[in-house]
């Protein structure tokens, strides 16, 4: 049975707070030119205003089209209706155990506790060695994300099934290096090996987050300042990590996630920051590289954020998604990524960049019907205004843009520096995290 169409929608503003308020649909029309970052409304954008706007009596004109934007809306509610539904059962179950942050070591690996008491996983060497030191250093907190987290929000009776769609979508594209380090994690923390894999690829099947980024000259290089926003059930937050990683033959890098996450969705490489922020759209997932390890792999492999868009132009993308990357030089770019393909724009004249979780360029944007869209839409007008104006960008600036577009399932908040070598966190136990304490790390990569 179909839900109705207000159902996803309530849930979602009970559950999660994400509430399309009226500065939501009062800013206007985000700038739709692929060279613009923030820049002007609109209506100053040449290319903007003289491009038709979506109207309800143009998506009328024929049945095709009006069933095919029914599908779209029905695709889009259906997906937060299972992160709000997802979220709630979180809510409902048993607590997991807190994490348990002592400092301990495993072979070449260590976990501490850096400035401010942010937990620091640090893992080095060969693939099967860096996945034997995570899962023996955070056995019990991988054990307890993916008997709590994962089947709270799946559902324990689609576990089953969704771990068979992983397994037949991504499975034969992991990289031979990164299934070795997942096959390594599972045996040192008990785990099995479905399981292990279900935790690298369950963004590319569940788009359950919005996440909020800026890109701006600053006085220590260009930054890139990223909220990252997920469904926290009351109790994800308190597993907030930073894993440095040395993979052998291969470039350091930092990631700001969660145990047992191999790939990446917010990192700092020795030559470059990258963050990820979903795109909803009707079609779901195909077979492919989960985009977490492909992100990990550019921050390995990648000099710069040119090569870096090379090295996605040449991935089997699986779902869409915009991704922002800046370089050390200050070379900055959104990536929309589609697995028809990929789309770059670059900063506005001030250098200033912004994304959120919709498409802006010509050949990628949509105008859809749901909470998400005009929450993305509210947020990128929110970061957009907050930068406006300030060049260079003060790292406190960066902060209150971030601040701007928090929501309550604000769960990391961060600020890259990619030419200092350098980040900012603040990963409180719950949301929002712009609200909780901002700790400066330096000198990871060293």
């Amino acid at each position: 049975m179909r839900t109705r169409p207000s159902t996803p929608l309530l849930l979602l503003l009970l559950s999660c707070g994400a509430a399309a308020r009226a500065e939501d649909v009062r800013c206007g029309p985000p700038p739709q030119a692929p060279s613009r970052g923030c820049g002007a409304a609109a209506d100053a954008d040449p290319i903007a205003r003289d491009r038709p706007q979506p109207r309800a009596s143009r998506l009328l004109r024929r049945p095709t089209e009006v069933r095919s934007f029914l599908d779209r809306v029905r695709a889009e509610q259906g997906i937060e209706a299972r992160m709000a539904v997802g979220h709630v059962r979180g809510l409902l179950a048993p607590a997991p155990p807190p994490p348990d942050w002592t400092p301990r070591r495993h072979g070449k690996g260590r976990l501490e506790r850096g400035p401010g008491g942010v937990p620091l996983l640090f893992l080095e060497g060969t693939p099967e060695e860096m996945g034997e030191q995570h899962g023996a250093l955070l056995k019990d907190e991988l054990r307890a994300l993916l008997d709590w987290y994962v089947p709270s929000f799946v559902g324990r009776r689609e576990l089953a099934r969704a771990r068979r769609q992983a397994r037949a979508l991504f499975e034969p594209h992991l990289a031979p290096d990164h299934r070795r380090e997942v096959e390594a994690m599972a045996r040192a923390a008990g785990i099995g090996l479905d399981d292990a894999v279900f935790a690298q690829c369950f963004t590319d099947l569940y788009r359950l987050f919005g996440c909020s980024t800026l890109s701006a000259p600053s006085a220590e290089g260009a930054l890139l300042a990223r909220n990252l926003d997920f469904p926290s059930m009351g109790r994800l937050g308190r597993y907030s990590l930073v894993v440095v990683a040395r993979p052998e033959g291969k470039r350091p890098f930092v990631s700001v996630g969660w145990p047992g996450l191999v790939g990446v969705l917010s990192g700092q490489s020795d030559a470059l920051a990258l963050a990820v922020m979903v795109v909803h759209n009707a079609d779901g997932a195909r077979a492919g590289e989960p985009f977490q390890l492909a992100f990990r792999r550019v921050l390995e492999t990648a000099g710069d954020a040119a090569e870096a868009e090379r090295l996605l132009r040449a991935t089997a993308l699986t779902v869409t998604n915009n991704l922002m990357i800046v370089d050390r030089a200050g070379d900055a770019r959104v990536l929309e990524l589609h697995p028809e393909g990929l789309v770059a724009r670059g900063p506005d004249p001030a250098g200033r960049l912004v994304a959120t979780n919709h498409f802006l360029t010509r050949e990628r944007r949509e105008a859809r019907l749901s909470v998400e869209y005009l929450s993305s839409r509210r947020r990128y007008r929110a970061v957009c205004d907050a930068a406006d104006g300030a060049s260079p960008l003060r790292l406190e600036q960066a902060r209150a843009a971030l601040d701007a577009a928090s929501v309550p399932i604000t769960l990391q908040s961060m600020v890259f520096l990619p030419a200092a070598g350098a980040l900012e966190v603040s990963l409180p136990a719950r949301g929002p995290a712009t609200k909780g304490r901002w700790v400066r790390l330096e000198g990871l990569l060293d």
